[in-house]
């Protein structure tokens, strides 16, 4: 047989076995529909000429595609195959922007991408990093960038993400409720303040950051949302869990913004020194202000009030305030602000010894112990001079409970 003969035989095999490849028509498909056959609708569904894919097709595309997702939902097949082939449905031009069928998406893939980071999680118990991890990471990511980036879809992710210590940037599945028109909302929630702490101080403290915090909010946040994050702000100058550089964050956005009345500074200069400052300006500007009570008593006592309602004081600089840095910092309190150690060790003196009934705003007996000892060397050093950190009347009980 000639070649030119065997080449005519192959191409009239394969044109009969092209010719025999079955193609659906519309009639197929409803069929199908009918018998709620996803799997085989689904695969025939485009074998339908654009010309006459009409609305009754649409309709129908729309509602198996939707039920496949339903069915698979059910019988909890939380595949990889099963993700990536409605993946390939959602990208579809007859799909893609069908708000129905997207959310029909966006429920399966939470529960696909819970299922995902959990299986991950088991395999990283054996492994330093699992594979597993990285694919779920990489499916998520191509999720949410063929998605219409739903705020509360976002939220969803970023708590996933966050609970399996992902290294994926978290930002900006937060940035899209921030960003939306009912923010206010969104910024209501506490993950979402804390997503936006986070992102400040990351920003703050980049090298790049020029200093101007009016700027920095405005470009991050929406107005009705930065009011959101005001009490936030302000918690975290009082929280003995914030340290120093969040401290110092939260006075400076707070200043740039005028948040802060001429009590609220005085307050939280107080307590920034007490947690362990950072060295810079605003220790400085904080220093001043305590030299400056000594000769204000009357604010010192709008203080001490102040300080009494506070659910627990700041005391880092208590833990071991034997340390040259603390203690010049208790004698700046011993000289203008006496009154705040007199009450801080009193009431320790009622924390160690368990004589109060009522709540009371102090952290730790060790603290407490160490600020009260500290206090009595120093009262023995000097042979009573005038920086004794406490009265009298305090040193005496807290010697009576030692015995």
């Amino acid at each position: 047989m000639t070649i030119k003969a065997l080449f005519i035989l192959f191409f009239q095999t394969t044109n009969i076995g092209f010719c025999s490849q079955a193609f659906y028509e519309l009639k197929d498909l409803e069929v199908l529909e009918h018998e709620k056959n996803f799997e085989e609708f689904l695969l025939h569904v485009n074998d339908i000429r654009p010309s006459e894919r009409g609305k009754h097709w649409r309709e129908m595309y729309q509602n198996m595609a939707m039920a496949l997702i339903d069915n698979k939902i059910k019988i909890k097949d939380f595949t990889s195959p099963t993700f990536k082939e409605i993946e390939q449905i959602a990208r579809s031009s007859t799909l893609n922007n069908d708000e129905f069928f997207q959310l029909k998406r966006s429920q399966f893939a939470k529960k696909y991408f819970s299922e995902c980071f959990r299986i991950a999680s088991i395999e990283n118990e054996s492994l330093k990093k699992s594979s597993s991890q990285n694919i779920c990471e990489t499916e998520l990511g191509s999720f949410w960038l063929f998605s219409k980036r739903d705020p509360d879809m976002g939220l969803d992710l970023a708590a996933l993400l966050e609970s399996y210590k992902s290294p994926m940037a978290i930002w900006p599945f937060y940035e899209v409720a921030i960003k939306d028109s009912i923010s206010d909302f969104y910024c209501k929630k506490a993950p979402v303040q804390k997503a936006i702490m986070n992102r400040l101080y990351e920003k703050t403290y980049n090298s790049d950051f020029n200093g101007n915090y009016k700027t920095l909010i405005n470009r991050l946040l929406p107005e009705n949302c930065y009011k959101e994050i005001v009490v936030p702000l302000k918690e975290s100058l009082s929280s003995i869990e914030s340290n120093g550089l969040e401290k110092e964050m939260a006075m400076n956005i707070l200043e740039a913004k005028g948040e802060l009345s001429p009590d609220e500074l005085d307050l939280y200069a107080v307590l920034f020194l007490l947690d362990g400052p950072v060295v810079g300006d605003k220790m400085n500007i904080a220093w001043k202000k305590i030299e400056a009570l000594v000769d204000n008593f009357p604010k010192r006592q709008k203080l001490i009030s102040l300080i009494e309602k506070l659910p627990l004081i700041p005391d880092k600089i208590f833990k071991d305030p034997t340390l040259p840095r603390h203690k010049a910092i208790i004698n700046l309190f011993a000289k203008n602000f006496p009154e705040y150690l007199n009450y801080y060790g009193a009431t320790c003196i009622k924390y160690i010894s368990n004589s109060s009934l009522a709540p009371l705003n102090v952290s730790s007996s060790y603290q407490c112990n160490q600020f009260l000892k500290a206090a009595q060397s120093v009262r023995n050093d000097n042979q009573g001079n005038s920086a004794r950190w406490v009265s009298d009347s305090v040193d005496a009980r807290y010697s009576a409970i030692k015995k």
